[in-house]
């Protein structure tokens, strides 16, 4: 496999730990902001967040920014479009990660390895506070816990473990909501 560089820095995010900005998440924070603001689904959210992450690709030479530093800075780009209403509003949202669920499977392809592998990774995610969980992957982890080439009935059971599992665990929380999609 190959890595791609990150050409966006990390986020110094609560309690120390280093989550990867992407556009992505600067557009649903602009975009929570706007609609703060009264702004519905507004069309500018994914153009500013390009414009930022462009700066950040060509100027920025840190290799993390603090969350204080890019709130200021996304508050800074909508004032400076003439949106002081939307900038009143924004903060960066809390991120969401996505989690193969392949990758567990293939490192641990065994199912009394795989749930402590799952649950480690679920509670990283949940420890840094991220709004969503994104787990990738289930068809072909079913398939490799229950040593099949190809999906069978014994893969249906397996499937249903992980996503009861899954949504166990993540529910396990009930002071905040985390959004979980399994695919």
């Amino acid at each position: 496999m190959i890595a791609l560089p990150q050409r966006l820095p990390h986020v110094i995010w609560k309690n120390g730990r280093l989550v990867p900005l992407s556009e992505g998440w600067l557009a649903e924070s602009i975009e929570h902001a706007a609609a703060a603001a009264g702004f519905l689904r507004w069309h500018l959210a994914p153009e500013v967040a390009r414009a930022i992450a462009v700066y950040l690709e060509d100027e920025n030479s840190a290799p993390a920014l603090p969350l204080d530093y890019l709130q200021e800075m996304v508050r800074r780009s909508l004032e400076g479009i003439g949106y002081s209403e939307i900038a009143r509003e924004s903060r960066i949202v809390p991120p969401r990660v996505s989690i193969s669920l392949l990758e567990i499977a293939a490192r641990a392809p065994y199912e009394l390895e795989f749930y402590p592998l799952l649950k480690q990774r679920l509670g990283d995610a949940l420890e840094v506070q991220v709004a969503g969980v994104r787990l990738e992957g289930l068809r072909d982890c079913s398939k490799i816990l229950d040593a099949a080439g190809r999906w069978r009935q014994t893969c249906i059971r397996i499937s249903d473990e992980i996503i009861h599992f899954s949504r166990t665990f993540i529910n396990h929380d009930r002071l905040r909501t985390v959004d979980l999609v399994i695919q």
